[in-house]
């Protein structure tokens, strides 16, 4: 349902990594699943507004794989695969449960604008952070414009995305100023902590490094390498991104715990130190980042 919401929302080019894990492919309904792939790929298609392009990706089996670590959800690996098929010279990289604002795809390609991105993107390294937002109540739609978000903030049903987890991810975008703004704007300043989702060149842009699984410094590290290569971070008037509230993610609830479980301490304290090895190899002379899979 978050996929076909995403694209009916979308008018251009769609390219989605779907993460299959090991049980669901030995499922006794795994046919089942990739006829519900096929339909909504036909589905989408035959609507002749989004072109639509997924890729299967298969979890490895944790009873035949060595490292217990390799098994852990890929996320910048499906980032990775995403972008790798997609075609156009602008990508918006964002995860499967954001859906962008109504006439996002309209105002980005307009002919004059969409000539000026591209410029921007490739010649002087321009990346716009995107505003993303997400809605508190689960009986209400989301919102499609500016104004719907600005009534959403004032009755809080409506926050910048993960306001109350990790709120220096998103806050940078400047909310309340965004409002206000009808023109594209910036640089914006960007603090370590920011890990926006952007806007960028396809050709320009880093991959993502695939050493970060599981949950926690999977975007940081991208945004610190964006900062290293001399990127600026800019805005986009009126349009957003927004995704429904849920519960953290068995991913994220092992890394971090909730109030009932305690978070694996090793676990994170490997990631720690995979984000800070990361810094340093950043930091050299000559750097070969990221690392992503031979495959």
């Amino acid at each position: 349902p978050r996929l076909r919401e995403q694209a009916l929302q979308w008018h251009g080019t769609l390219s989605v990594a779907i993460y299959l894990r090991p049980h669901e492919q030995a499922s006794p309904e795994y046919d089942e699943v990739l006829v519900t792939i096929h339909e909504l790929h036909a589905g989408i298609e035959s609507l002749g507004k989004c072109r639509l392009i997924i890729s299967l990706v298969y979890g490895l089996d944790p009873a035949t794989t060595p490292i217990e670590f390799d098994t852990l959800y890929p996320i910048n690996a499906l980032r990775n695969i995403a972008l790798l098929q997609a075609t156009t010279p602008l990508v918006m990289v964002i995860d499967i449960d954001f859906v962008p604002s109504r006439h996002f795809w309209q105002y980005l390609t307009d002919n004059s604008r969409y000539a000026a991105l591209i410029t921007s993107a490739h010649e002087s390294l321009h990346v716009w952070a995107l505003v993303s937002l997400e809605l508190h109540e689960g009986y209400l739609p989301l919102p499609e414009t500016q104004e719907e978000v600005a009534r959403g903030l004032t009755n809080a049903s409506v926050v910048v995305a993960e306001a109350y987890l990790n709120p220096a991810a998103h806050m940078p975008v400047g909310i309340q100023e965004w409002l206000l703004k009808n023109e594209i704007y910036g640089p914006i300043e960007a603090s370590e902590a920011f890990e926006p989702f952007v806007l960028g060149s396809r050709e320009k842009l880093p991959l993502y490094d695939e050493r970060f699984r599981g949950y926690g410094w999977d975007k940081t590290t991208h945004a610190a390498q964006l900062r290293k290569e001399g990127f600026s971070y800019y805005m986009l008037p009126f349009h957003f991104v927004v995704a429904r509230y849920h519960q953290p993610t068995p991913t994220a609830v092992r890394m971090f715990g909730d109030g009932e479980e305690q978070g694996d301490t090793l676990l994170r304290m490997r990631m720690e130190w995979l984000y800070n090895q990361f810094l340093a190899e950043l930091e050299g002379r000559t750097y070969n980042l990221p690392q992503i899979s031979k495959y």
